[in-house]
């Protein structure tokens, strides 16, 4: 058994292989590629499209790269969470989001992993179909990040960096990653956009981890393929 009360059809797993958004990797090429597989994403699922980023500067570089523009051409309005939007704002943005999905083509919300809208909301139903995390949200270390990692290696012999440093990032991904689905019978997709998560599946929450499947960077033309025929299913 899965683990999980959720019907595995009801879900589509995908951790994408093919870039990711280490710092040596934060190239023009490496962001023009996501932004390409994202348009593909864009095209082939249904209503809202929710795309959470380790960081507002991986935001910014897709931002950069044409996300703005791969977004209209799929014909989906585009929202874009703020760092310095009130409480308010932010729930109007949100409200303007969610009703687009009832239009035929839907819309992306475009935020941050460990933020409020990865962590506080839930997208049910049309609200958004498929989520994408971008990267692995890792924290820039701290000095307290470097206190609790030494704490740690003394207490969990030298796990520290797992505990202080991965942990609290994979518990950000999968935060994100459970938007669309809250109840039995919500269906969605999840997309791990990011090489690096394929060794950390023993990270990815429980429920998930065993349905996650890897495209290899030679089988990313098939992910609109793959997609399609997911949502096709319903």
């Amino acid at each position: 058994s899965s683990g999980s009360p959720f019907p595995t059809q009801n879900v589509l797993a995908l951790i994408t292989e093919g870039f990711s958004t280490s710092k040596r990797d934060r190239t023009p090429e490496t962001f023009l590629k996501i932004v390409r597989t994202l348009y593909d994403v864009f095209r082939s699922s249904p209503a809202n499209v929710g795309v959470f980023c380790a960081s507002y500067t991986v935001l910014n570089s897709l931002r950069m790269y044409g996300i703005v523009e791969a977004a209209r051409k799929a014909r989906k309005k585009l929202f874009i969470e703020q760092s310095g939007l009130s409480a308010s704002e932010n729930s109007l943005l949100l409200e303007d989001y969610k009703s687009c999905g009832k239009e035929e083509n839907g819309a992306v919300l475009l935020g941050v992993c460990g933020g409020r809208n990865s962590e506080g909301e839930d997208f049910p139903g049309t609200d958004m179909t498929t989520v994408v995390i971008v990267g692995i949200p890792y924290h820039l270390p701290t000095a307290k990040t470097d206190a609790t990692i030494r704490y740690y290696d003394k207490v969990f012999h030298k796990k520290g960096w797992v505990y202080a440093y991965l942990a609290p990032s994979m518990q950000r991904a999968n935060q994100a990653s459970g938007r669309p689905i809250r109840k039995l019978d919500d269906k969605g997709a999840i997309i791990f956009m990011d090489e690096r998560f394929a060794d950390k599946q023993p990270w990815i929450s429980a429920w998930l981890r065993n349905r996650v499947k890897t495209l290899p960077e030679y089988d990313l033309p098939r992910l609109k393929q793959v997609l399609k025929s997911f949502w096709h299913k319903f």
